[in-house]
């Protein structure tokens, strides 16, 4: 079963999740790099590799990430790969920010298809390392956030993305492979208009240059940035089976085996496997959640009937694996005491055993204890 989720050479057509937004004109670098949270003057040069981005509300709170596409066009334009739920909103926010700019901004969404490639070896207990795939074909690009993501296209409408060799795959296995290296995507799984970027470790993924000039919702981030701390952390979870006790043994990466560069405790590997046969049992149809388990549901810690403590919220989903945002400090916690987090009351609680991706910094989730040694 591990096989299939690691397979080499995947590729995925991300349509179903995914739209595209094109935008062109001569000020077009200038209006984007006093919108977006990431340093957009290299897209005056055509052809120059894609960037991963934000745009904030004027609070600092995250309404959308984007990838952005410089075309080879002499005249500057950029295709927008963006979350699909999200796009008609995206589309007013874009236009009325351009105010009287001369820019062109539409939806090229049937006009593009959004393509990932991704995969690496087989996985084993004691070497799961993959390696980035080489490009297919022009038009792919390594995808800007983490190198274990593997490559990222924007294909015209009616091209066959998947190249020779390359194993078909679906949009849902993509995001199980996204979720083991602890990375959300689009407006479903980062709320729009909720939630500060930083706890969704966008900093972390390149998404954010804290050296640019002013830009919408500036402010916060620097302010965050420069403090130093961030409390709470997007961090991927594997539930516990019914029988797999108490304890919290999964959370130090030099314990656990290697997908990629991520750690990755074999229990996720399974469960992602095990969701992807279900899609294929089901004909497709989403996952849902182990447990009873849902998108927003509170994670606490502490034991069943005593005093609880609320810790973090369940974003992600999909069988027994997902992404929660978690209170760090409350994670080493019930590390140290070999505790697992809980979700839900009496006969429907749920045990969450979440890991530290190998790609975070070493200082995340530390800053507290360093603050006071110093």
């Amino acid at each position: 079963m591990l096989a299939h989720l690691a397979s080499p050479n995947r590729v995925a057509c991300l349509d179903e999740v995914r739209s595209v937004i094109r935008l062109s004109g001569a000020g077009l670098v200038h209006f984007l790099q006093g919108l977006v949270t990431n340093d957009v003057l290299g897209l005056e040069t055509p052809g120059a590799q894609p960037l991963y981005t934000c745009i904030l509300n004027a609070q600092g709170r995250h309404l959308h990430d984007l990838f952005l596409h410089r075309t080879l066009d002499e005249v500057p334009t950029v295709l927008v790969d963006a979350d699909r739920q999200g796009a008609a909103d995206l589309l007013r926010l874009l236009k009325r920010y351009r105010l009287r700019q001369r820019l062109d901004i539409d939806d090229a969404s049937e006009q593009y298809s959004v393509w990932a490639r991704y995969g690496g070896h087989t996985p084993t207990l004691h070497n799961m390392h993959s390696t980035t795939p080489p490009p297919a074909a022009p038009g792919w690009a390594p995808d800007p956030r983490l190198q274990d993501l593997g490559l990222r296209a924007l294909l015209p409408a009616g091209v066959d993305g998947g190249g020779k060799g390359a194993a078909a795959a679906s949009w849902r296995d993509h995001r199980r492979w996204r979720i083991l290296q602890g990375v959300a995507e689009g407006d479903t799984e980062i709320p729009s208009g909720e939630v500060v970027p930083l706890e969704f470790n966008i900093d972390g993924l390149h998404g954010i240059s804290f050296t640019k000039g002013c830009y919408v919702g500036q402010e916060l981030m620097a302010r965050t940035h420069f403090k130093g701390v961030v409390r709470k952390r997007l961090m991927p979870f594997v539930l516990a089976p019914d029988d797999g006790g108490s304890t919290l043994d999964a959370l130090q990466p030099e314990q656990l085996p290697q997908l990629g560069g991520s750690a990755v405790p074999a229990a996720a590997l399974e469960a992602a496997n095990a969701a992807a046969a279900g899609d294929a049992d089901a004909g497709g149809a989403a996952a849902a959640g182990a447990g009873g388990v849902q998108q927003g549901a509170t994670v606490f810690l502490g034991p069943q009937g005593g005093k609880r403590k609320s810790v973090g919220t369940v974003r992600v989903i999909d069988g027994r694996l997902g992404l929660a945002v978690l209170r760090l400090s409350a994670v080493q916690a019930a590390s140290a005491a070999g505790q697992l987090l809980v979700v839900g009351e009496g006969e429907a609680v749920s045990h969450l055993r979440p890991w530290r991706p190998n790609w975070w910094p070493n200082g995340w989730g530390r800053e507290e204890a360093a603050g006071a040694a110093a």
